[in-house]
């Protein structure tokens, strides 16, 4: 084996292992790696080489990859492994890891049909691409942090030496002290990353960002809050309408850290069965008066309901609060975590918990002042006054409060803040004025699709405020800015996005429409990789019986188009070998020239002599190449 075959059996195994293990599966990643090279060996050895895969082989490699990865990888790798949210991902990634295997055992030696390596080149990008692309374990160890490292090394390293030789290695060798240097300076890079990144994404319009749902609700003096645009629910309004709010969890206490803390969950009433894997959960009593579908694109379990909710229906998955507060539906699988829910009026509790009118610590007597000027002749006048003094001031993701008393610089000196801060000053204003209160937070519903569809964002999580009347009924108060939109618009998707977004949810409409049970789906795709089986075999039995003189003859073809390309003579049909080697360019070198007829006199005499042999013109025109023909004037003489 050469030093080139060598080099890419090595990056090929690190890139695979590299793939395996952050999928959190080290033991298919060892094995991998043990058995790459042998079986690339076995198929060079072979009497019988595997043919090179074409792109209809590899079209339908990929194919069927997809489909047993959105199949089965789900069940086959841990819960935590990023392949369970990108199951389809996965299988293509692994069925290219199998494409890369195959081509390198079918790679043809040097000097024997072919010119150059372009396999050797297409394993070495793709090497790349799966060193750059596919993110490392979390914990990463040394071992998975030096494989794409070595990965990567190793297919830069392989064309130079296919191309020059083992001169190529004493070339790089250079570059070892920066690759040593670079682990090194990793400490020093994530010590100036944040700070950097910090200006650089406050100088851009519109950055992306990573900001959104969180049940722990902690307020910070200082922020600079980049919201994602990352879809996270679809949502379907069936009948009536719903408030354009959805509840994630109700936080009752905040702390001298000011954190909130003490969420706020009701007791669920006995599931009922409806109908086969659905279960619908009482949630409070009463009439609906609207009804909704919801489609969670988020990594977890977690559902997220309108205030006022009567009853949720989960399909495959249970129901329960957790430590958070928030819903958790236990849903069997990524694709299954739906939920219907219904409901009308307003959230009744039968009295007030104290810790509903319980204030901070670091609650003084400015603060009780300035809340009680805010009051009103009952509850309802005073949560119409504070949220009219709130959403009078202005809304922003870039904020700086001192650092000794942020609420009190907050809420006496009018200064600018996002969504928490506006809904925890109109909680405690309003029990400072004796006005059960409790925070919220989830998604606020704002971009609609057309035909009752909704989108929801990272950018959407919200934070309000819920207070309780005298009968015992909670109502929202929103006390955010107006301009909080228009903060926001920047982190919506772009116009190809948003028809992206509109597409598949009108396509998950259809296909909900569609009622296969689960064995019926599973069937289906069976019947499709059965079918992507036989025209696999068909195809490759096909090009076996290919006629090996139809292969010559594009051999042939390709090494003749190889000399017109690198000599850069133009290309005459009527012309013979002998036409074009009297009269090659007079300008040129001697080395050039011989070269040059070097391959048109081996052409001439092997082109259509029975079983010739392509490996002198072919090592002919490698030596042309090396002699770097220059196009210029080459075609002056013609």
């Amino acid at each position: 084996m050469r030093w080139v075959d060598g080099l890419l059996a090595v990056a090929v195994a690190a890139a695979g292992a590299h793939v395996l293990l952050s999928m959190q599966l080290p033991g298919a990643a060892l094995l991998f790696a043990a058995l790459a090279v042998p079986l690339a060996l076995v198929g060079r050895l072979l009497p019988g080489r595997p043919l090179v895969p074409t792109p209809g082989l590899a079209f339908i490699v990929f194919v069927s990859g997809g489909l047993l990865g959105y199949m089965a990888l789900v069940d086959l790798v841990p819960a935590a492994s990023w392949a369970v949210d990108f199951s389809v991902f996965g299988g293509l990634v692994l069925a290219g890891l199998l494409l890369m295997v195959w081509l390198l055992a079918s790679r043809p030696p040097p000097g024997v049909d072919r010119v150059g390596d372009p396999p050797g080149d297409t394993l070495a990008l793709a090497v790349l691409a799966l060193a750059l692309l596919i993110p490392r374990p979390v914990p990463a160890g040394v071992l998975a942090q030096a494989l794409p490292w070595l990965a990567a090394g190793c297919a830069l390293l392989s064309p130079l030496l296919a191309r020059r030789g083992p001169r190529a290695i004493w070339r790089v060798a250079w570059l070892l002290p920066v690759a040593v240097v670079l682990p090194l300076s990793q400490a020093a890079l994530q010590a100036v990353q944040r700070p950097v990144l910090g200006a650089v994404i406050s100088a851009l319009p519109a950055p992306r960002g990573a900001t959104g749902f969180s049940p722990l609700a902690r307020l910070r003096a200082e922020g600079l809050l980049r919201p994602a645009r990352r879809p996270v629910l679809r949502v379907w309004v069936a009948d009536g309408r719903p408030p354009p709010y959805l509840v994630g969890n109700r936080l009752l206490t905040l702390d001298a850290q000011y954190e909130w803390k003490t969420p706020s969950a009701a007791p669920l009433a006995a599931p009922r069965q409806t109908d086969a894997g659905r279960q619908r959960y009482r949630l409070a009593a009463g009439a609906s008066a609207w009804s909704l579908a919801v489609h969670s694109l988020r990594r977890d379990d977690l559902l997220f309901l309108p205030p006022g909710t009567r009853w949720v229906e989960v399909a495959d998955g249970g129901l329960a609060f957790d430590a958070a507060g928030v819903l958790d539906g236990k849903f069997a699988g990524r694709d299954e975590r739906r939920w219907r829910a219904a409901g009308g009026g307003l959230p009744v509790s039968s009295a007030a918990e104290p810790a509903t009118l319980a204030l901070p610590v670091f609650w003084d007597a400015e603060l009780q002042a300035a809340a009680r000027q805010l009051g009103g002749a009952d509850a309802a006048h005073t949560a119409a006054r504070i949220g009219d003094e709130l959403r009078s001031r202005r809304y922003s993701l870039d904020y700086r409060l001192d650092r000794r008393a942020p609420l009190k610089d907050f809420f006496l000196n009018r200064q600018p803040a996002h969504c928490f801060w506006y809904a925890t000053a109109a909680a405690l204003a309003l029990r400072a004025n004796g006005v059960p209160s409790r925070l919220v937070t989830g998604y606020r519903i704002s971009e609609a699709l057309g035909e009752g569809l909704f989108l929801v964002r990272e950018r959407d999580a919200h934070a309000w405020t819920e207070w309780q009347d005298g009968a015992g009924r909670w109502h929202t108060l929103d006390a955010t800015p107006p301009d909080y939109d228009a903060v926001l618009a920047p982190y919506g998707g772009g116009r190809l996005e948003r028809f992206w977004q509109r597409l598949r949810a009108r396509l998950d409409v259809w296909w909900q429409q569609v009622e296969l049970s689960d064995a019926q789906v599973q069937a289906v795709l069976l019947a499709g990789l059965a079918v992507l089986a036989v025209l696999f075999v068909r195809e490759y039995r096909r090009l076996r019986r290919v006629d090996p003189r139809q292969r010559r003859s594009r051999q042939w073809l390709r090494l003749w188009r190889g000399f017109l390309r690198t000599s850069g003579l133009p290309e005459r049909p009527q012309w013979t070998p002998a036409d074009y080697r009297e009269n090659l360019p007079p300008q040129w070198s001697a080395a050039r020239l011989q070269a040059a007829r070097r391959f048109l006199d081996s052409y001439a005499a092997a082109r259509f002599a029975p079983d010739a042999d392509t490996a002198s013109a072919a090592a002919a025109l490698r030596e042309l190449r090396r002699r770097r023909l220059s196009r210029r004037g080459a075609s002056d003489t013609f």
